[in-house]
């Protein structure tokens, strides 16, 4: 086995580690947006601070597609569509 091609083997481990974790701070972030569209009162985030992170994932987002790394395109494309609902909930 020559060592590009356990370079390569170890970057599709990282990248599947990289969904999996990703994906974890995605289950934890669907929490949140699942709390405040049930919430019925005022919520107690700031739209600033929802705006700042959907900047946050926009940017990772991209840096992902430029670089194409798969485990920063996928996790961050879904936490900006989640943090967008999570933006509309507030509206």
């Amino acid at each position: 086995m020559s060592a590009e091609s356990i370079d390569n083997s170890r970057e599709k481990y990282w990248d599947l580690a990289g969904i999996v974790v990703g994906l974890l701070g995605c289950v934890a972030q669907l929490s949140q947006v699942i709390s405040e569209w049930q919430r019925s009162g005022p919520s107690g985030l700031s739209v600033s601070f929802v705006l700042g992170y959907l900047l946050v994932f926009a940017f990772w987002l991209a840096y992902g597609l430029f670089f194409r790394r798969p485990a920063i395109i996928v996790t961050n494309l879904i936490a900006l569509v989640l943090q967008s609902l999570l933006l509309l909930s507030l509206v």
